[in-house]
């Protein structure tokens, strides 16, 4: 028997791959979201649909969540929900606290009053600032004297939620685990980052063309890579965890936008893709934090080995999953 899990923004693009793994795996998931599945999630989730509860509610409402926690009394959370574009929290700061910070501080107010076992935390990369050390591990500081996080709104609601975690084990033993996912892709993705476009304009026939770009370096972490991750978080017994914050990431070398141009072309013969060099202004902010991260703790502590390591093997997989999708909806 598995356990039951509440997962925030479970109709989302990672959310929909960490409750299909839970459903996978057994255990008894219920999705909090404010909506409802996308076609490309609801298709996703179609070999567990039976097996997992949709419930309705925002994070930012204290009601939605003690309904949620109150009627189905998970054992554990997975804290996804997030307001992640950096448009509109530039226009309206005022989302990253009402959404992201108080919505993270109502799910640990929620899981202390309804004895949650494992809260696991969903932050982000950006809550680095520039990088001052690689690999970067979880103790490279994220406030410094003369610079913060490198994701602006979004970061500094982030790290907020990471010290609310901290607050919460310190004062009434809350047991967490945070993860910092970095340049997530995949089937379902919703931010480009390059690659959403590549890839599914190369299946459809299209081109696709970017003015800049070509050196951006991420470390692009697959979807499922992610979701495994979390599920390890959730269910691994706390006296085999030392650390508290682990990176969902492959821990290899950076790979720039040029290279996946070059292997979604391997990948999808005829595929019309150009990149032009030089960065964007939002990419020099942004690559200020970029670069190798260290996956060593979670492989110690979590039994976490990503899947698609290399690169080419995830974005195969995207092709694949991607092409089936078309097939099957006609979409």
């Amino acid at each position: 028997m598995g356990s039951r899990v509440l997962v925030t923004g479970g109709a989302g693009f990672i959310g929909s791959y960490v409750v299909r793994l839970l459903a996978e795996r057994g255990d008894e998931v219920v999705s909090l979201d404010s909506r409802e599945p996308d076609p490309e999630a609801r298709w996703w989730l179609r070999p567990v649909a039976d097996r997992v509860r949709l419930v309705q509610g925002a994070i930012e409402d204290w009601s939605s969540v003690v309904s949620a926690m109150e009627r189905h009394r998970p054992e554990t959370v997975i804290h996804i929900a997030a307001i992640t574009n950096p448009v509109l929290l530039h226009r309206q700061p005022s989302v990253a606290l009402n959404v992201n910070l108080t919505g993270s501080f109502n799910l640990l107010e929620a899981s202390r009053l309804f004895g949650v076992g494992r809260f696991v935390n969903f932050s982000t990369i950006g809550v680095l600032p520039g990088v001052r050390a690689e690999p970067i591990d979880a103790d490279h500081p994220v406030l410094l004297a003369t610079e913060g996080p490198g994701a602006s709104f979004y970061g500094a609601a982030k790290v907020a939620a990471e010290a609310f975690c901290w607050a919460y084990r310190q004062s009434y033993g809350l047991d967490f685990v945070t993860i910092r996912p970095s340049a997530v892709y995949g089937f379902g993705m919703r931010y480009p980052i390059y690659v959403k476009p590549m890839v599914e304009n190369a299946v459809n026939g299209l081109p696709t063309r970017f003015a800049q770009g070509r050196e951006f370096p991420r470390d692009y972490t697959h979807a499922a890579d992610v979701a495994q991750l979390a599920v390890l978080a959730a269910h691994q017994p706390a006296d085999r965890i030392g650390d508290r914050v682990f990176y969902g990431a492959t821990g290899q070398p950076l790979v720039t936008a040029g290279r996946v141009a070059e292997l979604v072309g391997e990948l999808v013969p005829g595929a019309e893709i150009e990149i032009g060099p030089g960065l964007s202004e939002a990419d020099l902010i942004e690559i200020r934090y970029r670069g190798v991260l260290s996956i060593a703790n979670a492989r110690e502590q979590l039994g976490y080995e990503p899947r698609y390591a290399d690169i080419r093997a995830g974005l195969a997989e995207y092709v694949e999953t991607y092409r089936r999708y078309r097939s099957e909806t006609g979409a």
